[in-house]
């Protein structure tokens, strides 16, 4: 069958693979004989009509697309068009909002053949399987369809043993030079990808649809299959990569592992990770950055205690001030993420978060208004009080437009340019030029920023705006933050 997979159409600056798609393509590869092929429409910044032209003059047997809640609208608009000029073509659509909404979805677009719910690598070469020899999808697991009107489903699949899994193919994306870029700011250097060394999340963030996704249930790969893709992409020419797992550190014993071996085998890349900030210890945060871990993401949130208590973050701002200092200590670039709108949280609780990230002072940040998003708990709240329109669960929610929040949509957007402003006051002192001559000295990454955006008039053009009113997180972006998924 000639297999066709895609990203939906949009505009980013956030080139990064479609690491889930590559890893479906890796999966039918080692387990069928398809022809199959990845367009990352949106790192390609491709519209509609230019996506459906390429699958048209492919004619694919099979075409599917992953969607986020943000990206679901621009989705269902693609698919309907190809389905237009291809109607024998069977049209697959998963993801987090596919699988959260599978049944709406599958009424409201006829366009849409099947739903693949949760983890795809197994379920999708066996939903092919099935249509090839036209025998009953039924036993097919994490799949739903409309049969008769009826609308038949399966649960979704979870796959335990991740070291099974064929490594993504990124050869199948040879076309878009991926990296990282924030407001015309380069923040990666060198050839770019990312890779996920773990699944799911234990936790049950208030904000989050990650547990939801994965049942709450973490998996990890070993720490030598992980080097052992790592020695590949080295060897490849890779200088930098991110590591997009929900909870990365979740296992230390692991981690440790990992960076003995990275350093055995002596391979030298710039490394980006999230972490949980009661999931580091400075010991721990010692070994990453001497295996080259040079940037780490926290997702601090508040400095509120009964804020973080209201998400269920099971942290304190006390927890989230030492993991920042021993990161800093430790000699990496420090990103935090904060989010505002909760609906106990007053105006004086986001000033007192304001004044912690002056204190604190990562070396950058991320401030989000909550988003209300299909999937999680927060939804799940609003939907049993019937809060929410009939479809609005086919796109992205602010807090502000359920007046879940004690202050206003101004009052909202008015307190994140305020926190900007403040993180950009608090280093504007001669006091923090030993410190940033020390972070240039002990880390790479940060000079490789410096150096690569020194001439760079979006830097001059973001200072001078005090950083107010971000279109993306200023470090890697938060699989489990307040508006991803």
């Amino acid at each position: 069958m000639r297999v066709l997979l895609a990203t939906p159409p949009g505009k980013t600056t956030e080139l990064w693979p479609p690491l889930g798609l590559l890893y479906i393509a890796s999966s039918l590869k080692s387990v069928r004989k398809d022809d199959v092929e990845v367009i990352d429409a949106f790192c390609e910044n491709l519209t509609k009509e230019q996506i459906v032209e390429r699958v048209v003059t492919a004619k694919p047997d099979v075409f599917g697309m992953n969607c986020s809640t943000h990206t679901f609208l621009d989705a269902a608009a693609t698919l309907a068009m190809i389905k237009q000029r291809l109607p024998q073509t069977k049209i697959v659509m998963g993801g987090f909002h596919a699988t959260f909404v599978a049944e709406r979805i599958l009424r409201a677009c006829p366009q849409v053949d099947y739903i693949v719910k949760g983890e795809a690598e197994r379920s999708f070469p066996k939903l092919l399987d099935a249509i090839e020899s036209r025998v009953d999808i039924a036993g097919v697991e994490g799949i739903s369809y409309i049969e008769d009107g009826m609308c038949r489903s399966s649960p979704p699949g979870r796959i335990d043993d991740l070291d099974v899994l064929p490594f993504p193919d990124r050869g199948l994306v040879p076309n878009v030079e991926y990296g990282y870029y924030h407001q015309n700011i380069k923040l990666t250097f060198g050839k770019f990808t990312t890779v996920c060394t773990s699944r799911g999340c234990p936790y049950a963030c208030r904000y989050c649809s990650c547990a939801a996704f994965s049942q709450r249930h973490w998996r990890s790969r070993s720490a030598e299959n992980v080097v052992a893709e790592l020695e590949g992409l080295y060897r490849n020419g890779y200088e930098c990569c991110v590591f997009v797992d929900d909870n990365f550190s979740l296992d230390k014993k692991r981690v440790l592992k990992m960076c003995d071996l990275i350093r055995e085998k002596r391979i030298k890349m710039d490394f980006y990770c999230e972490a949980r900030v009661d999931g580091v210890s400075p010991e721990l945060l010692r070994a990453m950055k001497r295996a080259g871990f040079n940037v780490i993401y926290y997702g601090t949130e508040s400095a509120c205690q009964h804020v973080l208590d209201y998400y269920n973050k099971t942290i304190t701002k006390e927890k989230a001030a030492r993991a920042i200092e021993s990161a800093k200590q430790a000699g990496m670039i420090v990103v935090s993420s904060f989010i505002f709108g909760a609906p106990v949280e007053s105006g004086e609780d986001m000033r007192g978060t304001i004044d912690f990230i002056k204190g604190a002072r990562p070396h950058a940040i991320q401030i989000n208004i909550l988003d209300c998003l299909v999937g999680t708990p927060i939804w799940d709240e609003l939907v049993s009080k019937g809060v929410p329109k009939p479809d609005d669960w086919v796109t992205n929610h602010r807090i502000y437009e359920y007046g879940g929040s004690p202050l206003s949509r101004k009052e909202l957007e008015s307190m994140v340019d305020e926190g900007y402003a403040a993180y950009v006051d608090s280093w504007k002192s001669w006091s923090i030029v030993p410190e940033l001559v020390k972070l240039l000295v002990k880390n790479r990454a940060a000079r490789r920023i410096v150096l690569g955006n020194v001439l760079n008039p979006g830097v001059r053009k973001r200072i001078s705006e005090g950083m107010k009113k971000p279109s993306a997180s200023a470090g890697p972006p938060s699989p489990s933050g307040a508006s991803s998924e």
